[in-house]
Order: C-alpha cells, then structure tokens, then sequence
C-alpha cells in the first residue's frame, strides 16, 4: 500500500518490475531514468548493485520526484528484482510493500517457457507475502 506522510505531504508508491533473467527489466530502468523529466527536476541516481557480467544480483533502485496531488508530493521508487531463481528470497523482500508490479518478458519465443515460470513465481512470491495479483 502506498505511503501518505500527511507531515511532509508526501505519497510514497513502490513499483516493482519482475521478470526472468536477462528480459531487459535493468534495462527498462535506464531508459525511464534518461527520459524522466520532473517539474523540479528531482529524479535520484539509478543505484545498481550487478556482477561482474552486468546481471543484478541483488536489486536496482530509482527513485522519482513526480507531479503534486491534492497537495501532495508523489515520490515514485522503481526496483527491479534478479532473474536468477537462486535470489528468490531477494525477490520476496523487494516485493514487500510493493504497490504496483510491471512484468516483463523476454520477446524471444524460446524463451515463452522463462517468461512463464517467472509469472507462475511471482504468483508464489505474492501468494507468500498474501499479495493478490
């Protein structure tokens, strides 16, 4: 659920984007993060925590000042989750408190199977933290 601080007049909304390995989530990032532009031009850097082969091993992170809402600052943080099914605890930890999910899946055709055992994953991983899709 989003976060309203009536104190600072802020709405906080966490959006995650999950996908099998290598579908472009990173790459997703890095290009809202090039082509975002703010009112008061507050978009914070794009951390990225990846290995030596450029895949994410743990999760990226941008943050987004956005327009004003009833009075309201929205703050947009974007994350991506690891591909890899080996950092399926990571996965659920970026997904508690989420608010919104982008699902991306890789265009290739042999890689229909990957996108689909990522989805049923993320099914799981929602199902576990009692999140509906």
């Amino acid at each position: 659920m989003a976060i309203i601080n009536q104190a600072t007049k802020e709405l906080q909304v966490k959006v995650v984007y999950y996908g099998p390995a290598l579908c472009g989530k990173t790459t997703n990032l890095v290009q809202v993060h090039s082509h975002v532009q703010t009112a008061q031009g507050n978009k914070g850097k794009l951390v990225s925590l990846a290995t030596s082969s450029d895949r994410t091993l743990f999760f990226d992170f941008l943050p987004i000042e956005a327009m004003t809402i009833k009075g309201f600052k929205t703050k947009f943080q974007l994350y991506t989750v690891p591909g890899q099914v080996v950092y399926n605890t990571t996965r659920q930890l970026v997904l508690r408190g989420v608010d919104g999910i982008v699902f991306v899946a890789d265009s290739q055709y042999d890689k229909m199977e990957e996108n689909v055992e990522s989805f049923q994953n993320l099914q799981d991983n929602l199902k576990t933290l009692k999140l509906n899709l």
